[in-house]
């Protein structure tokens, strides 16, 4: 949970390179390192009135540091911050597929709040529309035959006991890969937000999705999607997941201090 918040236009400075800001200084710096990198100029240092500071580059969104910072950085808009925090949650749905709503905006939330506000909704939408299952193998030592018999496995296991038989077995389950990958999300969106509406839809959805197992290659299980009607309905908060961890998106920032890194380039 983010403890500091410091809002600033793209191209603005965002904190003066000092020892007073040294804790945040150094990740600051380490930041900036990460994003010259990559060639993408999110934030960078240079001087003013004499001053070493970090600033904004061109690109819009949030970073939420180790240290509870939270930096959001907004489009250049005319008439303030509202109307420039609109234009940011705006190209994010657009990018994500979600429906923009007048209705449901709320000028007051900075758009890491926004951001984790749409997954959260869309993923409570999911599970009460049904969340999907798919059958996967399982092998257990059972008191009834369900499927095949291993035998030698069934000999080693139960020579003494002999009211238990070792099977292999189809389960219907909702561990599958899209529910990994939410499941993964809704982990660190939680630990992120101070939402407490959020919060409690994010904490629902991880007590529904006790059975699915946290994902140990995230890029691998993006690859076992499956693009069918049935899973049309997982496309807005998949778009968004990738967008979190699929670095060939562009959105996703990483850092050693960084928690989480959402930052887009828009055209003013």
């Amino acid at each position: 949970m983010y403890t500091k918040h410091i809002c600033v236009s793209a191209n603005e400075s965002i904190a003066e390179f000092s020892t007073e800001n040294g804790e945040l200084s150094k990740m600051l710096s380490e930041f900036t390192e990460v994003c010259t990198a990559d060639g993408r100029n999110a934030v960078y240092v240079g001087r003013k009135n004499g001053k070493k500071l970090f600033f904004a580059g061109d690109y819009c969104g949030f970073a939420c540091f180790a240290d509870g910072t939270l930096v959001e950085i907004l489009p250049l808009a005319n008439n303030g911050v509202a109307n420039a925090r609109k234009k940011l949650c705006a190209e994010f749905c657009r990018r994500c597929g979600y429906i923009f709503e007048q209705s449901n905006y709320d000028p007051e939330m900075n758009f890491m709040e926004y951001f984790i506000s749409v997954f959260a909704s869309e993923t409570v939408k999911i599970i009460k529309s049904g969340v999907l299952s798919a059958y996967a193998s399982r092998e257990d030592n059972l008191t009834s035959v369900q499927g095949t018999i291993l035998f030698a496995e069934n000999i080693r296991r139960n020579l003494v006991h002999r009211e238990r038989v070792y099977v292999r077995h189809d389960v219907f389950t909702p561990d599958r890969a899209e529910n990994r990958i939410i499941k993964a999300a809704a982990a660190i969106l939680n630990k992120l937000t101070a939402n407490s509406h959020s919060s409690h839809l994010l904490k629902e959805a991880l007590s529904y999705f006790d059975e699915v197992a946290v994902p140990i290659n995230i890029t691998a299980e993006f690859g076992k999607c499956i693009n069918t009607r049935n899973t049309k309905k997982y496309s807005t908060i998949l778009s968004i997941c990738r967008m979190l961890f699929d670095k060939n998106e562009g959105t996703a920032f990483t850092g050693k201090y960084v928690s989480c890194a959402q930052l887009y380039k828009i055209n003013s």
